[in-house]
């Protein structure tokens, strides 16, 4: 099993710095490069079921959220373009994929009544 971060970083100490002014941006980043975030992530620990895309009726998962869910793709159109997660994380500003994240945030919290995204993302608001 390839894991999330080896489609992105194949090889090992080969890795683009973030270049964040804030270590919590920093963090957001480094948990979408993994496929982590407590959205996608939470029912491992809680026992709930895994989350379903409301507008896709598919697994909800970092990918989805950063390159395939029709409901954010204006959103995702505002800051990037990219085919991959591999092509999101070494072209695309990490300025950028914040915008995004708290852009989708809002849109993701109020179609399908999420209380979290990434991590806890409200005290960058």
């Amino acid at each position: 099993m390839i894991s999330s971060l080896h489609a992105i970083y194949p090889t090992v100490g080969k890795c683009i710095c973030n270049n964040l002014a804030s270590r919590r941006d920093a963090v957001i980043v480094n948990s979408l490069k993994i496929g982590h975030s407590r959205l996608t992530h939470s029912y491992l620990l809680s026992g709930e079921d895994q989350p379903i895309c409301t507008k896709c009726d598919i697994v909800l998962t970092v990918k989805h959220i950063l390159l395939d869910c029709p409901e954010l793709r204006d959103v995702r159109l505002k800051y990037f373009t990219a085919s991959s997660l591999k092509d999101i994380f070494e072209s695309v500003d990490n300025q950028s994929i914040i915008g995004f994240i708290k852009d989708a945030y809002f849109i993701i919290n109020y179609s399908t009544c999420y209380q979290y995204f990434i991590v806890d993302i409200k005290p960058l608001l």
